[in-house]
Formats: C-alpha cells, sequence, structure tokens
C-alpha cells in the first residue's frame, strides 16, 4: 500500500478514500458530502460481493457468502458444492483472490466426479497462507508483495506481463480433446471408421448418403394406380389429393448439433418446412417426433418446453399448427417434424426446368463445414452465430416471391446444391452451369474448406462429381457441402430473373442468380 501510495504521489494522483458517490454525469462525479469532482471519463471498478439471492437461498452462509468446508461440498446438501468467490471457507477464511478459486478447482473436480459415483469425496482444500500480489504502476512498472515484503521496479513488471499474457494464451488456442483410444483388438474397418476421431456430424451431415437411399426407396417403393397418390419420382414432398384438395405431407429430423433444445427446435422446424416451401404448398399442420436424452423428469419437461416453444414460434407465423406428436428416450436429443401443407395454386416439383431457365439459390451455402468445424473446434465463434442466424431464418417469405414464377424449385439440403440440382436436371431431362463467383457462401466457410475441414456426409456427396466439371478452388468443395435448413433452388424464366432477384433481396434474402439450365444429358458445367 505504502508503494502504491508513492507512485500516485509522483504521478499527482489524488486519492479520497470514504468518499461515496451518488451520481455520475458525463462531465462530473457527485458524492455524498455535497463535492463534486470534475470528470470526462469516469471508471467505476469493484471487490467481491454476495449476489442476494444467495441469502434467499436457505443455505449456510457467513457474509453472505455459501459456507463450505475443505471438501467444498455446503453442509447438509448431498452433491452441491460452492467455489471461487461466492464461497466462505469455514475451515481456512481467506480474502476472495483468484489464486483461490483456481486452485480449487483440482479439488471442486475429483469431488464431483466421487459425488456423482456416490463415494467418499477424497478432496480436500488447504489454501496457502499468503499470495503474490502483483500491481501495475504505468510505464511497464509493478509492485509487489508477498508475507509482507515490499518489492519495487521494472522488473517485477516483466514478470507480470510473463504471468498475464501466459495464463491469457491457455484461452487463445483451446486443446482438443483426444478421441477414446479403441480396444488392442478391433473388426476391420473398425479403426478407420473411428481411429480418426472426428466427430460424427449433426444435422443433415448425418443423412444416409444420396446413392444408397435412392437404391433402397427404388427396391421398395411400388407404384400404385391409386388416382389420389400424385407423387412423382424424387419430389421434395409427397403428394395426395383428397376430394377437391391437394396436400403435401413431408416428415424430417435433425440429430442435435447444439445443446440448445430452443435453439435446436427453430432450426429443425425451418428446416423440415423447406420440403413444403419447395413445393409452393403453405404449412398447415405439424406433429413433433422427439428423442430425449435420459435425464430426470423435470428437466425432460423443461427440455420438452423450451422444444415446443422454439417449434411454435416457427411454425404458427408460417399458418401451421401443432397438433401433437410422439416422444421416447434414447442416446441423444433428436427433434423432428411431419408436415401437412395445403396447395393453394399449382405444386412445383423437381421436374420442369428447361434450357435458358436462369438458377436462383436463395441462402449462401457452408452450414455443414460449419458445424463441422464447431464440433472440430475449429470454427470461429462468430462464423458459427452466423450460420445459426441463417438456419432459423424461413423459406417462406422466398417461396412466396419464386413458386408461381419458378418452372422448377427443390430445397438444398443434405445432398448440398449439385446433389439436389443434379436431381433438378435428371428430373427435368436437361444440364446446367454455375458461376462459382456468383454463388453467395456464408463468410468463413470457404477458409474452413481451404483448411480441409468436411462433413461427415461430403465424400458420399460427390457421387455427381463424374458428370461434372469443377475448377479447382476450396469454395468447389462446397457444392458438395450437406445443408441444413438450406435455401431454394429455383430454375425460373430467364426474362424475370433479375426481377425476381430484385423482390427477393428487398425482403432480406441474400440471394443470388447462380447460374443456368442448358440442353444436353444432365450434367454440371461449373467455371
Amino acid at each position: 500500500r505504502r508503494a502504491l501510495l508513492d507512485h500516485l504521489g509522483r504521478l499527482g494522483i489524488a486519492l479520497w478514500t470514504g468518499a461515496e458517490p451518488v451520481g455520475v454525469t458525463a462531465s462530473e462525479v457527485r458524492l455524498a458530502d455535497g463535492r463534486s469532482v470534475p470528470s470526462a471519463f469516469t471508471i467505476g471498478t469493484a471487490g467481491a460481493r454476495p449476489h442476494p439471492w444467495i441469502a434467499a437461498s436457505g443455505l449456510p452462509t457467513e457474509g453472505g457468502y455459501v459456507v463450505v468446508g475443505p471438501d467444498l461440498a455446503v453442509a447438509g446438501k448431498p452433491g452441491l458444492f460452492a467455489a471461487g468467490d461466492c464461497a466462505h471457507l469455514a475451515h481456512a477464511p481467506r480474502p476472495k483472490a483468484g489464486v483461490f478459486a483456481v486452485r480449487e478447482a483440482p479439488v471442486l473436480l475429483r469431488n464431483l466426479q466421487a459425488a456423482a459415483m456416490e463415494t467418499p469425496l477424497p478432496g480436500r482444500y488447504r489454501p496457502q497462507r499468503d499470495y503474490l500480489k502483483l500491481i501495475s504502476t504505468g510505464g511497464k512498472g509493478a509492485v509487489a508483495d508477498k508475507f509482507g515484503l515490499r518489492l519495487d521496479g521494472a522488473w517485477l513488471w516483466r514478470i507480470k506481463d510473463r504471468i498475464d499474457r501466459r495464463f491469457m494464451e491457455r484461452f487463445q488456442n483451446l486443446p482438443s480433446m483426444p478421441p477414446p483410444r479403441l480396444p488392442a483388438r478391433v473388426a476391420a474397418g473398425v479403426r478407420e471408421e473411428l481411429g480418426t476421431g472426428k466427430p460424427l456430424c449433426g444435422g443433415c451431415g448425418a443423412k444416409m448418403p444420396q446413392a444408397p437411399l435412392r437404391a433402397v426407396i427404388a427396391a421398395t417403393t411400388r407404384a400404385t394406380d391409386d388416382p389420389d397418390i400424385l407423387s412423382g419420382p424424387g419430389d421434395d414432398a409427397a403428394r395426395i389429393r383428397i376430394g377437391e384438395d391437394e396436400l403435401v405431407l413431408t416428415t424430417d429430423h435433425l440429430r442435435a448439433f447444439s445443446e440448445d433444445p430452443y435453439l435446436m427446435a427453430r432450426i429443425a422446424a425451418n428446416h423440415a418446412m423447406g420440403d413444403i416451401w419447395a413445393m409452393s404448398a403453405r404449412p398447415k399442420v405439424a406433429l413433433v417426433s422427439v428423442i430425449l436424452p435420459r435425464m430426470r423428469p423435470e428437466l425432460q419437461s423443461r427440455t420438452l418446453a423450451e422444444i415446443m416453444l422454439g417449434a411454435r414460434e416457427v411454425f404458427t407465423p408460417a399458418g401451421a399448427a401443432v397438433v401433437g406428436g410422439h416422444t421416447s428416450v434414447g442416446a441423444e436429443l433428436t427433434i423432428g417434424f411431419t408436415l401437412t401443407g395445403t396447395v393453394q395454386h399449382e405444386v412445383t416439383t423437381i421436374a420442369g426446368a428447361r434450357p435458358g431457365d436462369r438458377l436462383i439459390l436463395t441462402k449462401p451455402l457452408g452450414t455443414g463445414v460449419v458445424l463441422a468445424g464447431e464440433m472440430q473446434m475449429a470454427a470461429p465463434g462468430p462464423v458459427v452465430a452466423r450460420t445459426w442466424s441463417q438456419m432459423t431464418r424461413s423459406l417462406g417469405p422466398a417461396a412466396e416471391i419464386l413458386g408461381p414464377a419458378a418452372h422448377s424449385m427443390t430445397d438444398v439440403t443434405g445432398f448440398g446444391l449439385a446433389g439436389h440440382l443434379m436431381a433438378m436436371l435428371e428430373a427435368s431431362g436437361v444440364a446446367a452451369r454455375l458461376e462459382l463467383d456468383r454463388i453467395p457462401f456464408i463468410e468463413g466457410a470457404a477458409d474452413l474448406a481451404a483448411r480441409g475441414i468436411r462433413s461427415t456426409l461430403f465424400d458420399a456427396n460427390m457421387a455427381p462429381l463424374e458428370r461434372m466439371t469443377v475448377p479447382n478452388d476450396p469454395r468447389a468443395d462446397l457444392l458438395f457441402d450437406p445443408q441444413t435448413a438450406g435455401g431454394l433452388l429455383a430454375a425460373v424464366p430467364q426474362e424475370r430473373a433479375e426481377e425476381l432477384l430484385e423482390a427477393l433481396r428487398a425482403v432480406g434474402e441474400s440471394a443470388a442468380i447462380v447460374g443456368a439450365v442448358t440442353t444436353g444429358s444432365p450434367r454440371i458445367d461449373v467455371s
């Protein structure tokens, strides 16, 4: 304290102790005794203080802090622990300082593990008697104190700078958790599949590959003579006629890639509605299908309530009602929806694209690589946040604009832009060209692709490559990237393309004309 006061005096800094501020304006600080201190820039700092809710919690407290013993457990509350500034160490009271909180962490970890296994708590925290206090004095100087010894000088600043930088660097490049070790003896193929440590993707990146899926459907789905079943090969949703009305039906579900059930429900709801919007129909009724992880009943109720809230916030503005569903308990969170939509005018299918049509894409590509990067702790936070924001954006406004004009339309999801465009070309008997510079990508997605980050489904999605010409460009890899809640891809008349694009951008869509339909057998040329 004496060293700090000496530094303040040499720098001409006045120190007023016991002065209570009662008001701060842009030009002064007003004190309780009537004085005012001129100030163009005011900084407020504070030490530790207990939160009011602790006193109201019924827990044992001392001075407003939760009382714990050497094992950091709260007396009389099995399984409840407190550490850091909220805790009062009854066996060895200490001031509130980060050094104690940091060193409590290993003890807390061991005892949390023991409590989960219902075994005796092994950890005991014995705090040090004193700790090093280092305070910068400006001008690359510092003062220090430990055991009452006064230290002062520039060499202390260098020590403090090194300590601070080493501590902060631990938060810059977080280490990846190593995958579990495989047994010494495993069946053929297991080591190649699991030994890489690459996590299994969620969202549409967890879909079954397109080629085997088509083969199974072709072998097991039989044609029907029922005139009321109108579905065509590869349609985004099933079509049926009931009386004078035509309905479309679809089902979809997502393996969770976020621990936030509310966010997952919103994304899953928008993803499921994509098939309805792609056929120029309107969502009418939704059924929910949820697999919840094992958890206590009250947590199940709260989680399910968040899912239902997120779903209703998406479906209600779209004109769809959530009327029921099904729940079960499984290994991980999965959210799905079965939807029925009504056809207002004429259905838009994946067939019907014509040479000369322009291809419009309403959302940027890259959700698969970003989600894969996030699971590998390689995707920057702002990139992930932008991706989540895009996935929660409804396709409804874009469908309202494109539906009446499109010759053909689909939503770009698990099989990537290349896979869904190829399905459109096969159904229409035409070819297409894409302009890579015109295709919108999520900011940061191409960087992740250039680093070799890939979704689980990426390799299988490259099946159309044999009928494509693709430049050597990392962005081209994103043509095969599985999209979750991706955009609409529409083939529209050339003469209306710019008009439609302008209308899409007017409602906030990141839409672009990405190519054109050409004559020839189904293939995609990318330039």
